[in-house]
């Protein structure tokens, strides 16, 4: 069974990041609230199982239900029109009178061209309840992919005063699992893709390129789009492939590469199959989106020369998650390996306190290290050199001394005789809110790292900022995180502090999305995300500096045709390709903004002072 928790689970993490879980769903979807006879009301449904190899084992069903959301209270007295389609095909359009509010059917999966509901093809309105359920024999689950179930509340409904019919369009995947054969230099492999919207046409591994590719029917229209929160895709190959058996892997929708979250690696569900999950939201498909033709959807799955972390491990029954990031990123033989590790609730996204597990390394079935970690703040680093070149298996296992592992196979690489060249490494994170918050692989150090290198370093006037950035910042974060990991009340105090950036940074990346991304939006968003930072953090002191004087409109004046010539001077530099005047004249349009930002607070304090 827990096969099938694994997608369910990532849809949970995936959407943990919106304000409610509406949309395509795994087996079942529910609809936004709308206010009927004043009431708050929602509809739901589901079909189940969630996965086409399940029909045969389970009994098949279906099930609608209208609720008050806020107490998950089902609504009696409903009558219904409930329309399912699938691409494009009608497979049931009937009514029902549900006295409870709930349709409850027996589900007998048939290539019939009408359906039938209780042995006949026109039955008219059918009564039907939890405990009086229906039979229907149709289409329904005969096929795996997007149904588009349409629940219309009729008028005629004695439990809820609708003055006029109400349709909500609902969106149920039922997962399916296709086969392929696929020629590698191992000779030909079986091969698996797991689809949860239409078939895959076929899967391709290109042995020259060392890249894995399959694709799908797909609606790119900006309509359709706008229903899809989420998109999860899954491969599944031979751990035997030896040149695709790796520690990390880049992922491509459309020519477009995803960002690290969405590519997972689960190498504990199957012993002999490596399965990779894509899963990805509706912000990075609105991105792919803007270069997408015709109607498909195409994947690339290729090894990257260098992991991205941190990596996101399920334990055996979800339970728990396992982050794991290590150094060098290449892993040698002989040479040390410095891992770093932490236990999170995989719901909430918080550290798991007073957590323990044993790190084990293996190697063809064999164990060749142990060892019992602790850790009161959840977060873990551990030192280990293998032994030799080879793929190994690193494992938390018995997590909290319980019977819950999370495990990764890795390469190892032959290591150099001779020691090599140690090139010096610009810091990954934020020092300072990494020593905050404990670890970097923290989430709130992760959006942190995460809004830097999906929006910042991608665009080069954001590459050039940073690079001008790093240079004063990491001349000075060390020694002020080395000295904050031993002071507690400094600690609380940059937590308190940053939490307001992530807010800055939220609405940043809305205003990215909103300019069309690329350079025009690093601009805006940097533009928003300056100005707000200096309303925030840089306002008081403007304030403490002008309380007892007037801060002049010719100063905001001023300050306004700085941010202006600072934007202009950073346009030329990006035009003429000049990196170093790029470097300068973003360093100055950032800090004149929030220098505009906090004299406008300043002015605007002192005037309420005034009225007051």
């Amino acid at each position: 069974m827990k096969r099938y928790l694994a997608p369910l689970l990532l849809a949970t993490l995936a959407f943990s990041s919106f304000s409610a879980a509406y949309g395509h769903g795994l087996g079942t979807d529910q609809s936004l609230p709308a206010v009927i006879d004043n009431r708050q009301i929602t509809v739901e449904a589901t079909i189940s199982p969630s996965y086409l190899e399940g029909v045969g084992t389970v009994r098949p069903s279906f099930m609608i239900r209208t609720l008050e959301p806020a107490s998950n209270s089902t609504v009696a007295g409903i009558d219904y029109r409930i329309v399912v389609e699938k691409a494009g095909n009608v497979l049931l359009d009937q009514e029902f009178r549900a006295q409870d509010g709930i349709v409850m059917a027996a589900l007998v999966p048939e290539e019939v061209d009408v359906p039938e509901v209780n042995g006949l093809q026109d039955p008219g309105r059918v009564q039907v309840g939890q405990s009086q359920p229906a039979e229907i024999k149709s289409r329904i689950l005969t096929d795996g992919g997007l149904y588009k179930v349409s629940i219309t509340l009729q008028t005629g409904s004695t439990g809820l005063n609708v003055a006029q019919d109400r349709t909500f369009d609902l969106y149920v995947s039922v997962s399916k699992t296709q086969g392929f054969e696929v020629e590698t230099p191992q000779g030909m492999q079986q091969m698996f893709v797991t689809t949860y919207y239409a078939d895959v046409s076929s899967l391709e591994y290109d042995q020259e390129e060392r890249a894995m590719g399959f694709s799908m029917p797909f609606d790119w229209s900006p309509e359709y789009i706008a229903q899809v929160p989420l998109v999860h895709m899954e491969v599944r190959f031979p751990k035997a492939l030896e040149d695709f058996q790796v520690n990390s892997y880049r992922g491509y929708v459309n020519g477009v590469e995803l960002e690290a979250g969405s590519v997972l690696i689960d190498d504990y569900t199957f012993e002999d199959l490596r399965v990779v999950h894509f899963v990805f939201n509706n912000d990075q498909l609105d991105r792919i989106a803007e270069s997408a033709e015709g109607q498909t959807m195409s994947f690339i799955l290729a090894p990257a020369d260098r992991p991205k972390f941190p990596l996101d491990l399920m334990s055996t029954t979800e339970k728990y998650l396992w982050q794991l990031s290590w150094g060098p990123e290449v892993i040698e033989s002989g040479a040390p390996t410095t891992f770093v590790m932490n236990i999170q609730d995989p719901i909430i996204g918080d550290l798991v306190r007073n957590s323990s597990f044993d790190f084990v390394v293996s190697q063809y079935g064999s164990e060749v290290y142990r060892q019992h970690m602790t850790s009161g703040q959840g977060t873990f680093s551990l030192q280990y050199a293998f032994p030799e070149e080879g793929t190994y298996r690193v494992a938390a296992q018995r997590i909290n001394g319980e019977n819950e592992t999370a495990q990764l196979d890795v390469v190892v690489q032959q290591g150099s005789n001779t020691a090599p060249v140690q090139q010096p490494q610009q810091p990954s994170g934020c020092l300072i809110a990494t020593a905050a918050f404990g670890s970097e692989l923290t989430p709130q150090v992760q959006f942190l790292r995460g809004f830097r290198d999906n929006y910042i370093l991608r665009s080069q006037s954001g590459a050039a900022f940073m690079g001008a950035f790093n240079s004063v910042y990491y001349s000075f974060s060390p020694q002020v995180a080395d000295y904050e990991r031993e002071q507690p009340w400094l600690q609380t105090t940059v937590k308190a502090a940053v939490y307001p950036l992530f807010g800055v940074l939220v609405a940043s990346e809305g205003a990215f999305s909103a300019a069309g991304g690329g350079e025009a939006g690093t601009i805006v968003a940097g533009a928003l995300a300056s100005s707000l930072i200096g309303a925030v953090y840089v306002s008081p002191a403007a304030v403490a500096a002008f309380r007892k004087k007037h801060v002049s409109s010719r100063l905001l004046v001023v300050a306004a045709m700085t941010v202006v010539g600072t934007l202009a001077a950073t346009l030329v530099a990006l035009y003429a390709g000049a990196a170093p005047a790029l470097s300068i004249a973003t360093s100055a349009f950032v800090i004149a903004s929030a220098a505009a930002a906090a004299l406008a607070v300043a002015k605007a304090a002192r005037m309420l002072a005034k009225r007051a």
